[in-house]
């Protein structure tokens, strides 16, 4: 068995969750396991009986506003401060293997360090299964141009903005004398060893690959403060979960719209301001076990992200996704291509829009069919055991394989 190093960006509780669920099943599995977080993590790790190292990483709200305002949220500075402390947590705990999410810099820590690297990473920010977005991104430079010339000058402008997001990157690869993977931000966020897609085939299905790793959800509940209750009336009820990348200023907002029409609705407002609970609302709190409320839902609101759609279809739970940020769009469009959902643009979010929405979810055959099968897909996949002991048997190869060098590039199944 190897000694694995997960790297766990804490930019977003996605890339908090599944490595602690990746931790869970490579125990299980026989491996030793060590999580390296900054110390935003502590609050979900510090229940898991796994080793700890301590990294950096850059402020959630720093983050997210480089997003909305669509830039890269990495300089070469800070990814040349995030190698440095790579290296260092590497040499405290001597890994086999690494593997992170979202953790840029172990392109090249990796390297430098001769360590087989595995990256965790969604299909859909892959060469091979990506899909220009239907819709811009809510960033800054695009806001308030009308929507359809948005979408028009975004089609014809991301691989320009996709090259621009890759340059501190690729700076960071020049100063440690590392070769980069393509000038794309896909190549950036899918490069390594032997990357695994945290998704179900069944989404991408038409461009499948034999190469490539598909290890499932990394499913990872947070613990809550009780049951969710059941309704009390026969009005659909909502599960409204925006996510710790989500819109959370504009809860309140959303929650006052919902007030108005004829639903119930459970909320996890993840730490936005605090909101007054209305006589719609069954019960509102900070974190609610996904699995339950989806389970009691008729229909799940969030940001369109993965973690949070692949949670209630599993539930066989129809989603409607509020994207904002360009990752969200590209989750739901996969999502909408399977019948899973509906994707309103949260610029688009009107009192009809969402109650057009509602019953189309409750109404449509195709979507009532497309869930069903990808819940049937996901109960199919739930154990992740096989595919991780595959992807890391995939690693493990690495460690033997002489072309590995400090300096060289192995593209692995990116």
């Amino acid at each position: 068995m190897s000694r694995i190093l997960i790297f766990a960006e804490a930019v977003t509780l996605a890339h908090i969750a599944r490595p602690i669920a990746l931790s869970r099943i490579l125990r299980e599995l026989g491996h030793d396991v060590c999580i390296a977080a900054a110390e935003e993590a502590d609050r979900w790790l510090d229940a898991e009986p796994v080793a700890r190292q301590r990294i950096t990483s850059i402020a959630s709200t720093d983050f997210l506003r480089a997003l909305r305002r669509g830039l890269p949220p990495y300089d070469t500075r800070t990814l040349r401060r995030y190698v440095e402390d790579d290296l260092r947590a590497m040499n405290a705990w001597v890994p086999d293997i690494v593997i992170g999410d979202f953790r840029l810099s172990l392109y090249i820590s990796a390297r430098l360090a001769a360590k087989p690297y595995g990256a965790i990473a969604n299909a859909y920010w892959s060469r091979r299964y990506w899909r220009c977005a239907a819709h811009a991104p809510e960033i800054t430079a695009l806001r308030r141009l009308p929507r359809g010339f948005a979408d028009l000058l975004f089609r014809h402008s991301y691989p320009v903005a996709f090259a621009i997001h890759a340059l501190p990157f690729h700076r960071a690869c020049k100063h440690f004398a590392v070769d980069p993977p393509g000038l794309d931000i896909r190549d950036v966020y899918t490069a390594s060893d032997a990357t695994a897609f945290a998704d179900v085939e069944g989404l991408y299905r038409s461009r499948q690959d034999a190469g490539v790793r598909f290890i499932g959800p990394l499913f990872w509940h947070a613990a809550t403060g009780g049951p969710v209750a059941a309704p009390g009336r026969g009005d659909p009820v909502l599960f409204v979960s925006l996510g710790s990348s989500g819109h959370t200023d504009r809860l309140s907002a959303l929650l006052t719209l919902l007030e108005e029409l004829p639903c119930r609705y459970i909320v996890a407002t993840h730490g936005a301001p605090t909101v007054s609970k209305g006589r719609n609302c069954i019960r509102a709190a900070e974190f609610i076990s996904y699995e339950e409320a989806c389970a009691t839902a008729d229909i799940m609101v969030c940001n369109g992200g993965a973690p949070a759609t692949y949670a209630s279809l599993a539930t066989g739970t129809p989603v409607l996704g509020l994207a904002g940020n360009l990752d969200q769009h590209l989750n739901m469009g996969a999502v909408e291509r399977a019948g899973g959902g509906i994707c309103i643009d949260f610029r688009d979010l009107t009192g009809p829009a969402f109650e057009r929405a509602i019953r189309e979810l409750r109404t449509s055959p195709r979507i009532a069919e497309g869930v069903v099968k990808v819940a049937a897909e996901i109960a199919d996949k739930r154990d992740a055991r096989p595919p991780v002991l595959e992807w890391v048997a995939t690693l493990e190869h690495c460690l033997t394989r002489a072309s590995h060098k400090p300096n060289g590039m192995s593209t692995g199944f990116t």
